[in-house]
């Protein structure tokens, strides 16, 4: 089935699974709304007791700060009582009262002036008073004052020096009060009850709202089955608040539910139409284009195919495939010098093998000795470079980077030290070719790359190839540079010997095709350039180090090694010597750098 019919079936099955979602979220969302309301009835009845909580701690607040007025230390003076008359007209409580430290009632004043009944009486023996005049501010369950109404009492004790002289009262009532105002809603039936009796109640019947219950029990609701109720505890005294709801106010709101979800199922239907139709001209097409890359790829084509062009997403798979071109054509590159090295150079070594081996049938003389010599050496090297040969076949495989746990580390300054004190000792007397005497190494005593061993072998090869090309007794200078800024390490190895040519490090750096004029005289670079791609490094063979003085080399300078030290630049264009400098460039490992300083030492010192 093609892609076009494959995707019409999908985006049919999507309108119906749509419409199906559509008809069974519809009774879950009935069910949503009918929590929702169960919801704001609770909060509904938290609201309202916070609310409660608020005036009752403005009361204390105002009991308190009156309690604080130095007139009411003067028991039954005239400025006490004066004191008081201010005190309940500039508060919102129906009455006031003052005690002394006995108990004994000094004055009362209500809102409707000053009563004298009990002037003198003792009521010490009530709980908000002894309370009181123990230190604390107090407020009281409900109870019927002595006016007769059903009150509350908020009290504070008045201090002198200190020392508790008296209490200051204020009386809230409950009846007829506007304590209870905020709790007026048509929507909900609200009761407020203490110690099972009603201090106020909204329900129909047992008063008017607004105003207090004079005792009894809890308001009865008709038909509670038909009610959502709620209840809340008021934190500064011991009431609860209790909120009902008929369940008949959830009709209206699933009704309009009902014209909400029509609405809504037409226009994500018609979202879904117009969002499959766009995807069908915008992305199904680039589907095509893809498919056309990858036929590019695959014909190794690795820079043919459409461009694939569109959102981001689309963009990252247009990289993706040109990065992996790119993979494709460096793999390609890597077996055609593998071939080239296994029919050129192996070809040749064997030429002198078979000469060399006609020379000892032939001539008996004393040069038998030094031609058995000559075809060991060149029976070594050309195992060496077998090899080397073999080596490649791990590197054409990333995945064996890419699956492992941590990334590598590798300690490259150590391992550098390492290989230069190996090849200053490799010296065979039969083979003087192999030695490095003049090494100098400087730089700093560790620097972890992120990198595997492998490593090592990219070293010796550098090593190897000053040996084989630097002539007799070189001066090699190795330098290890460590760029905090760009999380780069930086091997660099110079010498004074006649140089790279131009046109083998053209070959390297990919400027010129390999072909039969165009090719390498070995696989060490090769080998070095590809251990440093492996780990996101690279070989760079600075301009100014060709053979034939040119300058030619790799497209990099040295300042684009990645470091603005003039020290540093000396280091990469050679340290002074005028032969052939190539660098190791690798990423290092992050929060495991380096310091700049360093030693310089000469090998096996």
């Amino acid at each position: 089935m093609r892609l076009a019919h494959r995707y019409v079936v999908a985006f049919l099955f999507v309108l119906l699974v749509s419409g199906a979602v559509l008809a069974v979220t519809f009774t879950a969302h009935r069910t949503d709304v009918a929590e929702s309301q169960e919801a704001a009835v609770a909060d509904r009845a938290d609201r309202s007791a916070a609310i409660l909580d608020d005036r009752i701690r403005t009361h204390r607040r105002t009991v308190a700060v009156g309690a604080t007025n130095p007139a009411f230390t003067a028991h039954g003076s005239t400025k006490q009582r004066q004191s008081l008359e201010a005190f309940v007209d500039h508060s919102n409580f129906q009455g006031a009262s003052v005690v002394d430290e006995t108990g004994s009632v000094q004055w009362l004043v209500t809102d409707h002036g000053e009563s004298m009944d009990v002037m003198g009486m003792d009521i010490g023996d009530r709980k908000y008073v002894q309370r009181t005049l123990e230190g604390e501010q107090y407020v009281s369950e409900p109870f019927r004052a002595e006016t007769g109404n059903r009150v509350v009492a908020i009290t504070a004790p008045i201090r002198s020096d200190g020392e508790v002289v008296g209490a200051l009262t204020g009386t809230y009532h409950l009846h007829g009060t506007d304590l209870f105002d905020p709790l007026r809603d048509e929507r909900a039936t609200t009761t407020v009850s203490a110690n099972g009796e009603v201090l106020f109640s909204t329900v129909e019947g047992e008063g008017e709202a607004g105003e207090g219950i004079d005792g009894g029990t809890d308001a009865e609701i008709e038909n509670p089955s038909e009610t959502i109720s709620a209840e809340a505890d008021l934190e500064s005294v011991d009431w609860t608040v209790t909120t009902y709801r008929d369940r008949a106010a959830i009709v209206s709101p699933s009704i309009n539910l009902v014209t909400l979800q029509v609405v809504s199922g037409v226009t994500l239907l018609g979202a879904v139409i117009a969002f499959g139709v766009w995807i069908y001209r915008s992305q199904v097409r680039r589907i095509g284009r893809l498919l056309e890359r990858v036929h590019a790829l695959e014909r190794r084509e690795y820079e043919a195919g459409p461009s694939i062009s569109g959102s981001a997403e689309w963009r990252r798979i247009d990289d993706a495939l040109a990065r992996l071109g790119a993979a494709l054509g460096r793999r390609e590159q890597m077996l055609l010098v593998l071939n080239r090295i296994l029919r050129h150079n192996l070809r040749n070594n064997l030429n002198i093998v078979i000469g060399r081996a006609s020379d000892l049938e032939a001539s008996l003389a004393d040069d038998d000795r030094e031609a058995a010599a000559e075809i060991r050496r060149t029976a070594r090297d050309l195992l060496e470079l077998g090899d080397r040969a073999r080596l490649t076949e791990g590197l054409l495989d990333p995945v064996a980077v890419a699956a492992e746990d941590e990334p590598p580390r590798t300690d490259v300054a150590t391992l550098v030290r390492e290989r230069v004190a190996e090849f200053a000792d490799s010296a065979e007397e039969d083979d003087p070719r192999r030695s490095l005497e003049n090494v100098t190494v400087s730089g700093p005593d560790r620097a972890v790359a992120a990198c595997g061993d492998e490593i090592a072998i990219a070293i010796d090869e550098l090593l190897a190839n000053v040996v084989d090309h630097a002539g007799a007794s070189p001066t090699v200078v190795v330098t290890i540079d460590v760029d905090i800024e760009t999380d780069r390490i930086l091997v660099i190895v110079a010498d004074d010997g006649p140089g790279i040519t131009a046109d083998e490090v053209s070959v390297i750096t990919g400027e010129r095709a390999m072909s039969q004029v165009n090719h390498t005289g070995g696989i060490g670079l090769w080998l070095v350039d590809w251990i440093c791609s492996r780990y996101d490094g690279r070989l760079v063979i600075p301009c100014g180090t060709a053979a034939d003085g040119s300058g030619h080399g790799s497209a990099v300078d040295a300042d684009a090694v990645g470091t603005d030290d003039a020290g540093d630049r000396d280091a990469i264009s050679g340290g002074g010597l005028q032969g052939a400098t190539v660098v190791l460039e690798l990423p290092l490992v992050p929060g495991d750098g380096a310091d700049r300083a360093g030693s310089s030492v000469p090998a096996g010192v």
